[in-house]
């Protein structure tokens, strides 16, 4: 569930935020490089941290290095919701 605009998907099989963004204009995350280099996607993790992929290397640099914020906000570029059930909630950083 994306928690600003409301808008809930289900991906029972996971898969990547990008794509649900990219198909669902409702999510309302915004894009630039879609490749960890700018930051513009900071998401916050509210919930179902556990049913995601950790962030890799570059992901953290950018997002704990660069932008100083914990482990929860990630990138909505890289992150990838792993098959299974749960509920993930989403908070777009400004």
């Amino acid at each position: 569930m994306f928690e600003r605009t409301r808008f809930e998907v289900d991906l029972p099989d996971g898969g990547r935020v990008l794509d649900v963004c990219d198909a669902h204009f409702m999510a309302g995350v915004a894009f630039a490089c879609r490749h960890a280099n700018c930051g513009i996607c900071r998401v916050e993790l509210v919930e179902g941290a556990d049913l995601c992929e950790p962030a890799d290397d570059d992901e953290r640099h950018l997002t704990e290095g660069v932008f100083r914020h914990d482990a929860s906000v990630r990138l909505a570029c890289q992150l990838r919701v792993r098959a299974g059930h749960g509920v993930v909630r989403l908070r777009v950083v400004r």
